[in-house]
């Protein structure tokens, strides 16, 4: 999948988990933000994706240690991850945002005819039984989709308010 509908998708995330939680509007932000960045991270090991462009050194190191779709998008990782977010004690929305947008990332890609390498160190390729092209038509669709969604809950309780107090 391109950048966008895996930015779009930790944006979904991020909104999911703020409303859950009932965040404030720079607890959301923050959350957002996590989750948003998180979901287009694994991409790290290419050096062309989004992320590798602009943390180049950490791009290259990762594309030449690991190569594309292996480490960065496998359960490892995300285990790796989740580990040292809890050594570093982040609050629990903080951790499901980046976890979950992780997640998101490694799914997209799993929707892709080549898919993912989801039990690395073990050279097995995960991907779904329907799969689409990356950039395609469907990519795009769901970008957008996913982008409403995402507007959909982040600004539901506010209109929600507003109309409230217009009928009062």
């Amino acid at each position: 999948m391109t950048g966008k509908t895996h930015f779009s998708l930790g944006i979904l995330v991020g909104a999911s988990v703020a409303t859950y939680y009932q965040e404030d509007v720079f607890a959301t932000i923050t959350i957002v933000a996590l989750s948003a960045l998180s979901s287009i991270f694994p991409d790290i090991c290419h050096t062309k994706s989004k992320i590798g462009r602009r943390l180049v050194l950490l791009s290259v190191v990762f594309s030449l240690l690991v190569g594309h779709r292996t480490l960065t998008h496998s359960l490892l990782f995300v285990i790796l991850i989740g580990v040292l977010l809890h050594i570093l004690n982040t609050p629990i929305d903080f951790f499901l945002a980046i976890t979950i947008g992780l997640c998101s990332h490694i799914f997209l890609d799993m929707l892709t005819p080549r898919g993912v390498k989801l039990l690395y160190p073990l050279p097995i390729n995960v991907k779904f039984p329907v799969t689409f092209k990356t950039g395609g038509i469907v990519d795009l669709s769901l970008a957008t989709a996913l982008m409403i969604g995402s507007l959909y809950l982040l600004f539901t309780s506010y209109w929600q308010g507003i109309f409230i107090n217009m009928l009062k």
